[in-house]
């Protein structure tokens, strides 16, 4: 099992590319810690990895809060006894264009999906140094390098991880903490499918080479890649998952 003996906190956990995270950790030995602001949904993504794997605790975390992240790796070292992997997943996601978008939203993406990757990483961060180990795998994105139509906010944010994720790379070095990204592609969620149209669904997956939607699953094993031993000579990468989406320039019709 790669993650035998380790403790992960997974932030996002409720739904999608996060629920998957805490299903693989799991399978792979891992005892979690698994943070949402969406209780009910996160209550049930407890219950399904209970089931078959156990060693589960959850919290109700808004994570651009760092009294309540303070409060979550409390209760994280209290029942689990150290923090060895911090997964950053949780987004607060909203397209707009730009001239009309408001400043309440721009700030919130921010808070969650920027300064909450820095609050949790930070404060967990400080645990794994005494340890003198710890993974962090922060969510990026495509859109940190693309540029998204009605997506000012979320490149913003996403971009912002990115140089998150180089600047703590080099600081934390020397602690052995691993600090990395993923970068998915388009990802067949069901956050996804309620941000864009049909129509502009299909434009993304007429743009991805290997001619599909990235599965949360896809996006998981590379989590599980960047938090087991096998990465311990990555860090500071950007682990694009994205089936080409980013590598196509001009596609031929034949």
């Amino acid at each position: 099992m790669k993650l035998k003996g380790r403790v992960a906190i997974i932030t996002g956990a409720a739904k999608g590319i996060g629920r998957e995270i805490a299903i693989a950790f799991a399978k792979e030995g891992a005892a979690i810690s698994l943070v949402d602001i969406d209780i009910d949904n996160l209550e049930n993504v407890c219950k399904e990895v209970t089931e078959s794997e156990g060693n589960i605790i959850s919290a109700k975390v808004d994570v651009s809060k760092s009294s309540e992240v303070q409060a979550m790796v409390a209760k994280t070292l209290e029942k689990l006894g150290k923090i060895d992997i911090l997964v950053n997943n949780a987004a607060y996601v909203k397209y707009g264009k730009f001239l009309e978008f408001q400043e309440d939203e721009m700030s919130r993406i921010i808070d969650v999906g920027l300064k909450g990757y820095f609050l949790c990483a930070q404060i967990a961060g400080r645990e794994m140094v005494k340890n003198h180990y710890g993974k962090i795998v922060n969510m990026a994105s495509v859109a940190a390098e693309l540029g998204f139509q009605n997506g000012v906010a979320y490149c913003s944010a996403k971009g912002g991880v990115v140089g998150l994720t180089k600047a703590l790379a080099i600081e934390l070095a020397p602690h052995r903490i691993n600090v990395n990204a993923i970068a998915p592609g388009p990802t067949d969620t069901g956050g996804l499918r309620s941000l864009i149209s049909q129509e502009e669904m299909e434009g993304r997956l007429d743009r991805i080479p290997m001619g599909r939607l990235a599965d949360p699953r896809d996006i998981a094993s590379a989590a599980l890649f960047l938090a087991s031993e096998e990465s311990d000579y990555i860090t500071g990468h950007i682990l694009k998952v994205d089936g080409g989406f980013t590598a196509l320039g001009i596609r031929s019709k034949d």
